[in-house]
């Protein structure tokens, strides 16, 4: 009887952390899937100050044929609106294909896709696989390493 009583109770300590495990882990995903969307809203309103936010201190970035840079200062100066561009974003957008959450460290892997206009009328899509692994500080995910590549449309 003692033994079933132990069985039962570890059984049910069991279930209730699988429970909070799991609900945890749906939360995760759900933060950076929406910091994900954040990142591409502000990279369509150019809002430099909301893209730094989302990286974290120490991130880096891979560029399509790129060195790893690691350079806070030239990642925003790599993400900051160029006032001479002659074509404007209208819309991007990440799709994300596998989203591993593993304590505070989460990869993931997936596509990302735009469109810009250019002063000719023309209306551009473009887009590329990335793999972005994000890392929870204080309480928020924030893109540690972001790599993309460009994929002929």
């Amino acid at each position: 009887m003692i033994k079933s009583i132990k069985a039962i109770v570890i059984l049910s300590l069991l279930l209730v952390s699988e429970l909070i495990y799991g609900n945890e882990l749906q939360d995760d995903k759900a933060a950076i899937t929406a910091q994900a969307k954040a990142f591409s809203q502000a990279f369509v309103a150019g809002d430099i100050n909301t893209i730094m936010a989302i990286y974290s201190p120490n991130a880096k970035i891979v560029d399509v044929n790129q060195h790893i840079e690691s350079d806070i200062n030239a990642i925003r100066r790599f993400w900051a609106p160029n006032p001479d561009k002659k074509w404007q974003l209208q819309w991007h957008k990440t799709e994300s294909t596998e989203l591993i959450v593993d304590g505070n460290i989460a990869s993931d892997i997936g596509y990302y896709s735009g469109l810009s206009k250019h002063p000719d009328g023309r209306q551009v899509e473009f887009g590329g696989a990335y793999v972005i692994v994000w890392r929870k500080i204080d309480g928020v995910w924030r893109m540690h390493l972001d790599m993309w590549n460009d994929i002929e449309k």
